[in-house]
């Protein structure tokens, strides 16, 4: 079967074995607070976790850097987000019944600086089989879909959709969530653009000066200076 790039990206090993086993630690010196405290409008009414404090901590600004360059420097982020800004990630917490009831993200989102958040991500940090419960659900034009990955892997999905995080009846869920610009704001207009540069470099790879992969890269070219949000 043919995988057809779609809005909906699952980032495998986003994070290597040796960022995962410094993140443990890290975790071990960040303290956390109730989550309400950066929700806003009816989300802070459906918010149940924890999360890293808002205070100035190096272990949380240390794994923030790790995410950053992580998702920042990873190839599959750079073709199907292009993005132009990276919020600094929130560490929250989710044991003993904690969820995150339905919700949408907000448009505008600030952390130390301001972006208009097109995509929202999920990092997983917790291994599944150490927590019941906890699935990351998003509503879709084609029905609800659930999300419980490998630790490391990660989930970006448009920040228009509502989505959720079941309680975590069992263990603790531990995750990384963050918020990205895009440089093509628009949702159809962004997929569309991931197609034409997946076909393009599957294409390139058999032939790179072939006249389709040439055409293709023109148009790809021409579309981006079109769409492009500068």
């Amino acid at each position: 079967m043919i995988s057809i790039p779609s809005s909906i990206i699952q980032v495998q090993q986003l994070l290597n074995t040796e960022q995962l086993q410094q993140i443990d630690a890290l975790l071990q010196q960040i303290p956390f607070e109730d989550g309400k405290t950066t929700a806003t409008g009816t989300a802070k009414e459906v918010k149940n976790n924890l999360q890293a404090t808002r205070e100035e901590n190096p272990y949380k600004r240390q794994l923030q850097q790790i995410v950053f360059a992580a998702v920042a420097g990873h190839p599959l982020v750079q073709t199907a987000v292009m993005p132009k800004n990276i919020l600094p990630p929130i560490i929250s917490k989710y044991s003993n019944g904690m969820e995150y009831g339905w919700h949408t993200d907000s448009p505008v989102m600030t952390i130390d600086y301001t972006v208009r958040a097109d995509l929202s991500m999920t990092l997983f940090l917790s291994d599944p089989d150490t927590y019941k419960g906890g699935e990351l659900v998003i509503h879709t034009p084609s029905g609800y879909v659930s999300y419980k990955l490998a630790k490391g892997d990660a989930v970006i999905y448009p920040t228009t959709r509502l989505h959720c995080v079941n309680p975590v009846t069992e263990g603790e869920r531990v995750a990384c969530v963050t918020w990205l610009q895009s440089l093509v704001k628009d949702t159809e207009k962004r997929e569309l653009l991931f197609q034409v540069k997946t076909i393009q470099e599957r294409i390139a790879a058999k032939d790179m000066k072939s006249e389709e992969n040439l055409l293709l890269l023109q148009v790809y070219s021409n579309l981006m200076r079109m769409w492009t949000d500068l």
